[in-house]
């Protein structure tokens, strides 16, 4: 909390660090009456801010709450039109189911699928592998996952270990059955259940990763039987998409049939060094990653000169 609050005070909203955000903003909102949204693509050298930006832009969308009371867009100076386009946003989550932000690193694991849900899973405080956030996410639809989560510890037994051996977990079988009586005929079925239902993954498909992605979505909801206003960071992404044009063609894919499936609520945006037009493979994005913010020296010099360099008034004499 200590880091996102000096994050976010010390967050110098100018230059292009400003106009990336109005632009993310305003062709959001301009596209929610339209079929899809056009991606986003932060770019710039190493050390430009562009992780800095995309974690300020996901709590700005979700307007974090801190422990002492304090949010988000509160710890920042923004200028109106930034302002008047979050109070815009705030007015559509209402209308919907809310507003949520996933955000994380793109790893490089064989099947990209997974590597996105995990930055799903994360964000919304699941397990990071894909049987037990399945599992998870179903309890808590259902409402029993509280009643199994007191079985488990009433046995003695830790949750987070029983959901990681969910297929060989008595405790777990158990306080499931005790929770949910009618799922099985006893605890041992209730384990062949699970096995069947959510079973281990090495890979997934695009029809998989979007019914798992409305899951949880679901579960961020504030409105039942409406899924939130989503935005979903894909930090790092062209080091985990490298010199493979699999991984850029199957990224285009899954934003493609993302954008199918949930229209124009969820916001994908990725980032990398380098402009989508100088590499081959990021170039198979520029279709689908239209909206660009390119983050340049003169960026970076006016956050060192704001924050780096400013001095306290009474001291300006001395110096």
């Amino acid at each position: 909390w200590d880091v996102l609050r000096y994050e976010l005070t010390s967050f110098v909203c100018e230059g292009e660090y400003q106009r990336g955000l109005v632009r993310v903003l305003s062709t959001y909102l301009t596209h929610l009456a339209k079929p899809k949204q056009p991606a986003v693509w932060v770019s710039g050298f190493y050390g430009s801010g562009k992780s800095h930006f995309v974690r300020v832009l996901q709590y700005l969308w979700n307007n974090v709450t801190l422990p002492d009371g304090a949010q988000a867009r509160g710890l920042i100076k923004l200028p109106v039109e930034l302002n008047d386009l979050l109070v815009e946003l705030s007015g559509e989550g209402v209308r919907h189911g809310g507003l949520w932000a996933a955000a994380g690193k793109l790893g490089t694991s064989p099947n990209i699928h997974l590597d996105i849900l995990r930055i799903l899973f994360r964000s919304a405080g699941l397990p990071v592998e894909v049987a037990p956030a399945r599992l998870v996410t179903w309890l808590k639809l259902k409402g029993i996952y509280d009643a199994v989560a007191a079985g488990v510890s009433q046995r003695g037994a830790d949750l987070a270990f029983e959901l990681a051996n969910m297929h060989v977990s008595l405790e777990l079988a158990e306080s499931i059955h005790d929770a949910y009586p009618g799922l099985a005929a006893d605890a041992t079925a209730v384990s062949d259940k699970l096995q069947a239902e959510f079973p281990g993954k090495s890979a997934i498909d695009d029809d998989e990763l979007l019914q798992v992605m409305a899951d949880v979505l679901r579960l961020q909801s504030k409105t039942p039987g409406k899924l939130p206003l989503t935005l979903l960071v894909l930090d790092e992404m062209q080091q985990s998409i490298g010199e493979q044009p699999d991984r850029a063609l199957a990224v285009q894919e899954i934003v493609e049939a993302c954008s199918t499936r949930f229209g124009s609520r969820i916001l994908f945006v990725g980032t990398g060094q380098a402009a989508l037009e100088a590499t081959p493979q990021l170039s198979k994005l520029q279709d689908r990653f239209t909206v660009r913010v390119a983050l340049e020296d003169k960026d970076v010099e006016r956050v060192v000169r704001e924050v780096v360099l400013r001095k306290a008034p009474d001291k300006v004499a001395n110096l």
